[in-house]
């Protein structure tokens, strides 16, 4: 069936064909691939009369989503699993889909719906025959897409992937796609170049002040005679710096990761109980009223104890920060036939579970308040166990309090470079 034929069976109106051959023309002027994403967003929420619409990007395994536009947050800067969403539903079956209730169909993620305004949606490949991704829209309120209204996003993404084919960032996207560095760009970040190089410029400039605001602080301190108030004022002023160190240092380490495209480890035969119980000597001394519980039996293997003391630092002082003042932080070190097992469990509120799948992805953060965190620190430690060949799990549950799971091979001989975001 030609184009004709299938716009007057989709009953789409002379403004309809109109509006079509302006997007289509505009679309093939566009040379700047984020502007082709941007502009194909805006002209299907304005073909469908949708509240919300995202350009999401196929990268093999996973699906990102490129950009959106919507009335708030849905996921872009974001991956997720083409197995485990709709729109890698659709790009691998090259099939369209539109669904009324997305709460009645079993493809979708429900709880990474959850928190968004979304009832019903539609979902377009880009391309027939190899999509490179998908075009999304998205109502407010339960919606049939009609016949129209699909036929009108059909010819959209096509356009749209003509378009992407001939963009400049495109080309650059498809060459970090197939040597696999398309994975290097985390989740919650778009690619922004001038970005990428001025954080750690500004990260290390901000080092320099902060050291020298410690310093008088600190000299503050060692006078005689400070009052007891300014004597307070100043200790506060020495924690907000510590504070801001440490956020410092996360943007670093992410940068790091981003330039070097994954971890590099420096493997060495380690006692994983050892480096447990002087994290633990640590983290008792920095909190003395806390309760913090050390359960471990002899644990060796091939890894890299730094980098695991890094992770293990970082999964403590979450549960004490985050768990009941008096119940105990509870680490536990062990082994399972060829795995190494460590578990960081605290009796705090649970992580709401509309976040819980998206937990380790950068600038992600577990609770709502935002302390001491810009949210790297569980991107950072889920990197780490990654690239040691393991995995983290996470189980948050009211009245069972939070554990974190790390699984490690102990015979990993070879660090296994990575650097994504989880989803």
């Amino acid at each position: 069936m030609d184009l004709r034929a299938q716009a007057e069976r989709a009953g789409a109106t002379l403004e309809d064909v109109l509006s079509l051959l302006e997007a289509t023309q505009l679309l093939a002027r566009v040379r700047e691939f984020r502007e082709v994403a941007q502009r194909t967003c805006a002209m299907a929420k304005q073909l469908s009369a949708a509240d919300g619409a995202t350009f999401v990007l196929s990268e093999d395994e996973n699906v990102y989503y490129a950009e959106e536009e919507a009335p708030s947050c849905l996921w872009r800067g974001r991956r997720f699993p083409a197995s485990e969403c709709i729109s890698g539903w659709a790009i691998r079956h090259h099939q369209a889909v539109a669904i009324r209730d997305i709460y009645a169909d079993p493809r979708i993620p429900h709880a990474a719906y959850r928190p968004t305004f979304v009832k019903s949606l539609a979902i377009l490949p880009l391309g027939h025959e190899s999509p490179v991704g998908s075009l999304g829209v998205y109502w407010a309120n339960e919606h049939a897409a009609t016949e129209r209204e699909m036929f009108l996003l059909d010819v959209l993404a096509e356009a749209a992937s003509a378009a992407l084919a001939h963009s400049e960032g495109w080309r650059h996207v498809a060459q970090l796609q197939s040597r696999g560095a398309m994975h290097a760009e985390p989740s919650g970040t778009s690619e922004d170049p001038m970005l990428t190089r001025l954080m750690p410029i500004l990260a290390h400039d901000l080092k320099n002040p902060l050291g020298a605001i410690s310093l008088a602080a600190q000299s503050l301190l060692r006078r005689d005679g400070l009052a007891e108030r300014d004597h307070t004022n100043v200790r506060r002023i020495l924690s907000s710096v510590s504070r801001a160190r440490y956020l410092v240092d996360e943007v670093l380490e992410y940068t790091r990761l981003r330039q070097m495209g994954g971890l590099r480890l420096d493997l060495v035969p380690t006692r994983m109980d050892e480096l447990a119980r002087t994290v633990v000597d640590e983290t008792r001394s920095a909190f003395p009223l806390r309760r913090i519980e050390l359960i471990s039996e002899q644990t060796s293997g091939i890894w890299d104890p730094h980098r695991l003391a890094e992770a293990l630092t970082n999964l403590v002082g979450n549960a004490v920060q985050y768990g009941y003042p008096d119940t105990p932080v509870t680490l536990r070190v062990g082994t399972r036939q060829t795995e190494s097992y460590i578990e960081v469990h605290n009796d705090g509120p649970p992580i709401p579970e509309e976040l819980l799948p998206f937990i380790f992805e950068p600038f992600r953060r577990g609770r709502g308040d935002g302390r001491n965190s810009v949210g790297l620190g569980l991107f950072i430690v889920d990197q780490i166990i990654r690239a040691h060949g393991g995995n983290i799990q996470v189980c948050s549950q009211s009245g069972l309090g939070t554990t974190f799971t790390l699984h490690l091979p102990r015979q990993q001989m070879q660090p296994i470079p990575v650097c994504s975001g989880s989803a």
